[in-house]
């Protein structure tokens, strides 16, 4: 059955409907979810590791300064997108209702994983260079440009068009968005907290096998890292495609309205 709404909705409607997709969703996506946890792993087992030299933070902040270190970054974080991409669609279809394995998510994510990739680094360029030079453009661009891989993946539009479009999407409607947005991070982060709480409890029971403090860190990050993974990126996932169908419907229905408009006019 369809989770996506037929008419927008209000702030706890969309709030209510990115519930029900990742009730509904989080059965299915978990593997996806984690092998976004593996595939965005080695940078830090890279560090952890000390890129092969001595251990400790001495031995990371080494591994940082060599080229290697950010190959591995670069390609572990494409390879981290291109997940990411599959579970947003595997996520969508799931919403309007129709089947998608999560095989044919990860093909149709990998034809789609270019513009993607440039939307994201356009999307964190404008941020950056907003929130160095004014601070506040960098957060409005933070929540209008949200929606850029949305209109990447699922109408297939080229980075700078999605972005363009993620703006008119939320523009009159930021502040709602904004609100959106706010709450269900801070869902998130309980969860996060929740997760690191436990694992900070257990690890020391745990023990890990390593006395080294900055390598401990490293392997309770990790661990953290994989369960909210697979707990949390999947309700993220379902935030922002219900906030996608809510705006969708409000500028349809407001493009409609202007167009009935000018007809009584004429």
């Amino acid at each position: 059955m369809a989770i996506q709404p037929t008419q927008p909705q209000g702030v706890g409607g969309v709030l209510d409907t990115s519930f029900q997709l990742y009730k509904a969703s989080i059965a299915t996506v978990w593997p996806l979810c984690l092998l976004m946890s593996i595939v965005s792993s080695p940078p830090s087992l890279y560090l952890m590791i000390g890129g092969g030299g001595q251990t400790g933070a001495a031995g990371m902040l080494s591994a940082m300064s060599n080229p290697v270190y950010w190959l591995v970054y670069v390609v572990s974080m494409t390879l981290m997108l291109w997940t990411i991409g599959a579970l947003y669609l595997k996520e969508y279809s799931i919403g309007i209702g129709a089947e998608q394995s999560a095989g044919s998510a990860l093909q149709a994510a990998l034809v789609r994983l270019v513009p993607l990739l440039l939307a994201v680094v356009l999307m964190i360029v404008a941020i950056t260079v907003g929130l160095v030079l004014l601070l506040i453009p960098g957060f409005i661009l933070m929540v209008s440009l949200m929606l850029g891989t949305n209109l990447v993946l699922f109408e297939g539009k080229g980075p700078i068009e999605a972005l363009s479009g993620s703006h008119k999407l939320v523009w009159g409607n930021w502040w709602r968005v904004a609100a959106i947005l706010t709450v269900g991070f801070i869902l998130l982060m309980v969860i996060y907290a929740a997760v690191g709480l436990i694992i900070g409890v257990l690890a020391p029971l745990i023990g890990f096998g390593v006395d080294d403090i900055v390598t401990y860190s490293a392997i309770s990050g990790l661990l953290v890292g994989v369960i909210v993974n697979v707990l949390v990126t999947p309700y993220y996932a379902a935030l922002l495609i219900a906030l996608y169908w809510d705006l969708k419907l409000r500028k349809e229905g407001g493009d409609l309205a202007a167009r009935v408009g000018a007809l009584n006019a004429a």
